[in-house]
C-alpha cells in the first residue's frame, strides 16, 4: 500500500549529480530540486537507515526496521509518468526531501511527503507540493488521495492551505482529497524549469 511506503530522506542521504533546479528556502537557504530515478536506490537506504524510530513510524505508519528489497523495487521503480518522485537536496547533496505520486487510476494518484526535521517550517512542503501537483496535472491526474497520520498536524495544515478536503479521522489517520485543477502550483516561479526536468526524466525513462 502506497500509503505505508512513504517517501524515505534524511539528512545522511546523497543524491547523485544530475540536473537539478535551485530554490530558495524561507530563510534564504538554497536547495536544490530534481526527479528521483532508479539509481537512487542505495540512498534510500541510507536515508531510511539514518531515521528515528518515530520518524519511521510517522512514514510508514507501522514499525519498520529496515526497507525489504521488495519496498526498494517499488519506490526506485518510476517511470515519472504514472509514478514520480521529486527529490529535495542542500547544494552539498545532502537530500532533506522526497515527495512522490503513484496513479491508482485515470485520474487519480496517491501521493505523499517528507521533509526532514532540520528543514521543515521553512516552506519547502508547500513548495513540493506545488511541483508535484503540476506534474501530475500535466500527465493527466485530477485528483490526489493523501493519507496521514491523525496527529500529523503540519500535514494537515498543508493539505487545508491546498484546498484539500480531510475526512474525519478513522483508525489514527486521516484521509485528504486534493483537486489538481485549480492550479496550485500558478505561483510557482520555477514552475517552467522544473516542468522540463520533469518531461526529460520521463523521456528518458
Amino acid at each position: 500500500m502506497f500509503s505505508r511506503v512513504l517517501a524515505i530522506v534524511s539528512s545522511t542521504l546523497k543524491l547523485p549529480p544530475t540536473p537539478s533546479v535551485t530554490i530558495s528556502l524561507r530563510n534564504d537557504t538554497p536547495v536544490r530540486i530534481r526527479p528521483l530515478t532508479a539509481g537512487d536506490r542505495d540512498q534510500l537506504v541510507r536515508g531510511f537507515e539514518g531515521l528515528s524510530e518515530k520518524a519511521r513510524y510517522q512514514r510508514f505508519f507501522t514499525p519498520v526496521s529496515h526497507l525489504s528489497t521488495s519496498q526498494l523495487d517499488y519506490l526506485t521503480d518510476i517511470d515519472h509518468i504514472d509514478h514520480f518522485a521529486w527529490g529535495v537536496e542542500t547544494t552539498r547533496g545532502d537530500g532533506i526531501g522526497i515527495a512522490r505520486y503513484v496513479r491508482i487510476s485515470a485520474a487519480r494518484a496517491e501521493a505523499a511527503f517528507t521533509i526532514a526535521d532540520d528543514f521543515q517550517g521553512q516552506g519547502l512542503g508547500w513548495r513540493m507540493l506545488q511541483a508535484l501537483a503540476m506534474v501530475g496535472a500535466s500527465n493527466g491526474l485530477a485528483t490526489f488521495e493523501m493519507t496521514m497520520l491523525a496527529d500529523n498536524t503540519a500535514m494537515g495544515h498543508l493539505a487545508k492551505r491546498a484546498g484539500a478536503v480531510l475526512d474525519p479521522p478513522a483508525g489514527g489517520t486521516v484521509r485528504a482529497e486534493l483537486d489538481l485543477r485549480p492550479g496550485i502550483w500558478s505561483d510557482l516561479p520555477e514552475a517552467g524549469a522544473l516542468l522540463s526536468l520533469a518531461s526529460a526524466a520521463a523521456v528518458a525513462a
